[in-house]
């Protein structure tokens, strides 16, 4: 055979054997398989068997359980129907139809209320709920909320309302609630367990007025109901009404009212201020119940009240031999006590008792320190503070009331140190406000120069913290007095002048005013004013220092220097560290010619207080008076290292200049002077002598005429103007200047006699060109 055929023979047997072999092994795996199916079918049907076995059983436990419980049944199509809705709202359309779902759920809802046992009582004992209920209407809420439904949607009947608003209420939905039974009330507007429900709301939300309204509303319906009258006016005391006293007076007359009644309608008669009857109602409640030491606290305070101190101690002593840890009858006593000088050491230990017990309030705290520096214990008294303050620093009112001390003191440092300190900020608290500006204040007179800029810098803040101040609290009478202060200091007159106004409406019979007005009223020239207002002062606050300093300013405005002087001295000896009236008193002593006393001040106030650049000021006029030219000089220079633009600084240092020959010197200072403030009649006035020094006279009668044309009335540049004429043998210039000057001083004896030679020379020229 050829090897082709050979090949192909052997490849044919090869291709069928495989085959056979492939053919073979399907055909055993199909068998295999269908006898697998065979056994899974069989197995399925089983499975099959069993489970509708288990569903026939769970369907007929399921019917029992429905049989006992027929309220499952609406829980359970509320569950359907909340699931369909929540489908709706997910958008998840082929799963749940909105309308239907909507009907479905409206449906589930009476049906879950129609079984839930509660008639929305929220003021009695509540019964038990099963959790999946309260769930359940938890998911409710939610989905009504979301949906943007209201009780007045779902077509509820009262009690329905009622219903849902006591489950809305378990679950925290208060808003809820409050509009179910606010639909409730719409729906039956008498009936008494909404009125009682929607009273308790607005109770528990804080809301007076809506609770003053249900309970009336209740009365209308109930009007004799003790329980109500009672509640009805407690409310009432609490928010001011006098409409109080009816409800207690219905108890009365009903014969119900208690003790506790009584003593509510002695306090709305004390309210009232009818005192009197305040302690008739007391002392009948005494009658019946004469160991209440709440009754005797109260009967105490109304004769403290009526000024009857005797009446007021025995009642307070009454009170505390019933109840020894009373600690506001601990304070009352304190204070009755502390008005007598011998009495002090029992007010202390009664003032220890009360701020022991918590009671009397920062007043306390305050009068305790009082008695004990009153006793002596000056050091005890500071360390009593400080412990109240460490034990509560968020008192802002103790602070405030140390940093004011500290300040009557002259202890500025000290008073920083407790304001900064404070835990509360500053923008939070009236007092620390108000105490923030005072220390500005304090501030500012410390380091004051005299000028308008410098000082308006310093008192900006002050003014700031009063504004602050006002922002807490815009009907503060002490803030609106601070920001009169402040606005007067810094020449706002007017405006300080209707914040003293303001100030005097809400502090009508405050010394403090009558003062701040007569610093306004001597600000604006009125002497006489100033005088009644601190006469009126003084009346309620002799002791003052402020009414003192403020006499010693009246009579130096009338140039009674001697008497200011005296003023000013009686108030350093009430006040030491009084920085004005120790000022005010080195300008008097200069102006009394007695510039070593005004030296003497002005050393102790740059001792106190290095950086009171007014101090240096008056320091350096004094200085100059004395003839001490280059201490003076020294002194100029450091106002002016401090203030560059201090004008008057500058004239002086130019006068030491020329004092000390040092001539070339002076005219820089002046010029800088003039270019500040070029209307300075005294500087253009001081520069011409410079000019006449170094025989420039056009330059400085060009200097004189701008003196006088600054300030008409500036006497030494005229009569320096008719000099320079009269000695050019000007007489017509001359005599028009000689003339200018008698209009301001018409008994200067040299500018009149100087008139007459110019009047001679001129008929004699005249005389002469006429012959």
């Amino acid at each position: 055979m050829e090897p082709f055929t050979i090949i192909l023979a052997f490849f044919l047997v090869t291709v069928s054997g495989t085959l056979t072999w492939w053919l073979t092994t399907v055909d055993t795996s199909l068998r295999s398989l269908r006898e697998d199916s065979r056994i899974d079918r069989l197995s399925l049907a089983n499975d099959v068997d069993w489970l509708r076995s288990t569903v026939d059983e769970l369907h007929s436990g399921v019917r029992a359980l429905l049989h006992a419980n027929p309220n499952l049944a609406s829980i359970i199509e509320t569950h359907r129907a909340l699931d369909n809705i929540e489908a709706s709202l997910a958008g998840d359309l082929l799963t749940a139809d909105p309308d239907d779902a909507a009907t479905t759920l409206l449906a589930a809802v009476r049906d879950l209320l129609s079984t839930v046992e509660v008639d929305g009582d929220l003021d009695t004992t509540r019964s038990e709920l099963d959790l999946g209920t309260l769930r359940l209407a938890d998911r409710l809420q939610e989905v009504f909320i979301e949906v943007g439904l209201r009780p007045s949607d779902l077509g509820l009947s009262d009690l329905e309302a009622r219903r849902l608003g006591e489950l809305a209420y378990r679950n925290g939905h208060r808003a809820w609630a409050l509009a179910c039974y606010e639909e409730a009330a719409r729906i039956a507007p008498g009936e008494k367990t909404t009125l009682r429900a929607l009273e308790h709301l607005a109770s528990e939300a804080g809301d007076d007025e809506a609770r003053q309204s249900w309970l009336e509303a209740q009365l209308k319906r109930d009007p004799d109901n003790p329980e109500l009258l009672r509640s009805h006016a407690n409310l009432l005391v609490r928010v001011g009404d006098a409409g109080a006293e009816r409800s207690v007076l219905r108890l009365e007359a009903l014969g119900v009212d208690t003790p506790a009644d009584r003593s509510l309608l002695s306090g709305l008669r004390e309210r009232a201020g009818a005192r009197s009857e305040a302690l008739e109602a007391l002392d009948r409640a005494l009658e019946e119940d004469p160991d209440n030491s709440g009754y005797w606290l109260r009967k105490a305070t109304l004769h403290f009240e009526m000024e009857e101190e005797s009446k007021a101690i025995n009642a307070v002593d009454k009170c505390l031999s019933f109840d020894r840890q009373n600690g506001e009858a601990w304070a009352l006593h304190a204070r009755l006590l502390s008005t007598d000088s011998r009495q002090l050491a029992s007010a202390l230990k009664s003032a220890v008792h009360a701020v022991a017990l918590v009671a009397g309030g920062t007043e306390l705290i305050l009068l305790k320190a009082d008695l004990l520096a009153a006793t002596g214990k000056e050091v005890d008294a500071y360390e009593s503070l400080e412990k109240s303050l460490n034990q509560n620093p968020s008192n802002d009112t103790l602070r405030a009331a140390m940093a004011r001390m500290a300040l009557q003191k002259g202890e500025i440092d000290e008073a920083e140190t407790l304001l900064r300190t404070a835990p509360t900020p500053p923008t939070m608290s009236l007092h620390l406000q108000l105490e923030w500006g005072r220390l500005h204040l304090a501030f500012a007179d410390l380091k004051r120069d005299g000028t308008g800029d410098t000082d308006r810098a310093l008192l900006t803040v002050a003014a700031d913290n009063f504004r602050q101040a006002l922002e807490v609290d815009r009907e503060s009478g002490i803030a609106w007095l601070g920001m009169a202060r402040v606005q007067r200091l810094m020449k706002e007159l007017e405006l300080s002048g209707e914040s003293l106004n303001r100030s005097r409406r809400l502090m009508e019979d405050d010394p403090a005013i009558d003062a701040e007005a007569a610093l306004l009223a001597l600000d604006l020239g009125d002497l006489s004013e100033a005088q009644r207002l601190v006469e009126s002062s003084s009346v309620s606050d002799p002791d003052n220092p402020v009414i003192t300093y403020i006499k010693g300013n009246i009579a130096s405005a009338h140039a009674r220097y001697e008497e200011a002087r005296e003023f000013y001295t009686d108030t350093l000896l009430k006040h030491p560290t009084h920085v004005r009236a120790r000022l005010n008193r080195a300008a008097v002593n200069m102006a009394l010619n007695e510039p070593q006393d005004a030296l003497d001040d002005c050393r102790h106030l740059l001792c106190e207080a290095p950086e009171l650049h007014l101090a240096v000021v008056r320091q350096s006029e004094a200085l100059m008076m004395l003839a001490q030219w280059s201490k003076a000089k020294e002194g100029w220079d450091k106002v002016l290292d401090f203030n560059p633009n201090h004008s008057h600084a500058l004239m002086q240092l130019a006068a030491c200049h020329m004092a000390l020959e040092r001539h070339e010197l002076a005219e820089t200072p002046l010029n800088d002077a003039l270019r500040i403030d070029p209307t300075n009649a005294a500087a253009w006035h001081q520069r011409g002598l410079l000019y006449l020094e170094w025989a420039r006279e056009e330059a400085a009668l060009a200097d004189f005429e701008k003196a006088a044309k600054a300030d008409e009335k500036h006497l030494e540049s005229r009569l320096h103007i008719a000099a320079i004429h009269h000695e050019a043998r000007r007489w017509h210039e001359g005599r028009t200047a000689w003339r200018e000057a008698l209009s301001i001083d018409a008994e200067n004896t040299v500018a009149r006699r100087r008139f007459e030679e110019c009047d001679m020379k001129i008929i004699a020229e005249e005389a002469l060109k006429n012959a």
